[in-house]
């Protein structure tokens, strides 16, 4: 399961995975488009989580604490 959203000018995109352990991980990139093209930086949660609704709120609010602390740019994925 993914979802994508947009917040102060960046695209989170939060993504779940089910487990053969049970339960969830979660993991989010977070997007910067621009005239170049698109930069993108990926992180991972090392929480399992136990539904996939969690996994993505939990992903989504991390990729918002990261862009609130400053993230830095990533490395580029599509060229304009």
């Amino acid at each position: 399961m993914k979802s994508r959203q947009g917040y102060k000018g960046y695209v989170i995109e939060a993504r779940s995975h089910e487990l053969k352990e049970g339960g969830f991980s979660a993991e989010y990139s977070i997007e910067e488009h621009d005239a170049y093209g698109v930069t993108e930086k990926q992180f991972y949660l090392t929480h399992t989580f136990q539904s996939q609704e969690l996994a993505i709120a939990a992903a989504t609010q991390a990729g918002r604490q990261k862009i609130d602390a400053g993230v830095e740019r990533g490395r580029k994925v599509v060229n304009g």
